[in-house]
């Protein structure tokens, strides 16, 4: 089985990305690979809406190129830029760690909480709540005032962040569950120690999008294609460069 992480923006030097690569491997059954599949253009880090749909357009040309190659795909963005676009593109699974984080943590609390970098994020991580219909299920969208570049830097910064936005929640029951609400807090790989200290569950999108993907590839189910019809390729020939007839 292989799995792609596509990175959505240019922002991750070869050492994080590689980093990331060896992360997802670590974390994978055996038997499958991971590759941390990067593209030429995007933003640097997805801070804004318009960082957000920018992003959404700079890998579907890399996913369509690859796309016999790989089982299953992951975005490499909790905001999910570009998912339907993605998904009517291939036939294969294509993850969004932000639905996918939202789903498992409505399965494991009856409210949750959501952490997101900045308060520059905080409306658009509610947009996306909306969208997917988890507004019932959150109880808030808290920014943990830490850049996307610089979440990686210190961990134990980020615990001692995370642990002082969300502990007033907790302590008065408003709130059972935690959602890392960006792949830099995942890759941080504080989830663990977060749940052993506050006592709740931390979902952490970089292990569930990958779960998800394998178990998606290996019992060969996908996104259905009367919610996600192919488009006329034909048409969109030249988006995406392809030399070929169809």
């Amino acid at each position: 089985m292989r799995i792609a992480y596509i990175v959505p923006g240019v922002g991750l030097d070869n050492e994080e990305l590689i980093r990331r690569q060896e992360i997802l491997r670590s974390l994978a059954f055996k038997g499958t690979e991971v590759d941390v599949v990067s593209v030429d253009e995007g933003p640097y880090t997805i801070e804004s809406g318009f960082e957000e749909e920018y992003a959404a357009v700079s890998y579907l040309r890399k996913l369509y190129e690859v796309k016999d190659y790989y089982d299953a795909f992951i975005i490499g963005c909790f905001g999910d830029p570009g998912l339907r676009a993605a998904r009517e593109l291939v036939s294969k699974p294509v993850v969004g760690p932000g639905e996918a984080s939202y789903a498992i943590a409505s399965l494991l609390s009856r409210k949750f909480i959501v952490l997101t970098p900045l308060r520059s994020t905080v409306t658009i991580t509610w947009d996306q709540i909306n969208m997917y219909g988890y507004t019932g299920k959150v109880y808030d969208v808290i920014p943990i005032d830490i850049k996307v570049a610089d979440i990686q830097r210190n961990s134990e910064e980020l615990l001692k962040f995370i642990k002082d936005s969300v502990k007033d929640v907790l302590s008065e029951g408003k709130a059972e569950a935690i959602v890392l609400g960006c792949m830099s807090m995942g890759f941080s790989m504080v989830d663990l120690d977060l749940s052993k200290d506050l006592h709740v569950p931390v979902v952490n999108p970089v292990k569930i999008s990958l779960k998800l993907a394998e178990v998606l590839a290996y019992i060969h189910l996908t996104h259905s294609k009367l919610s996600y019809p192919t488009p006329p390729l034909d048409k969109i020939r030249h988006l995406l460069h392809l030399k070929l007839n169809i």
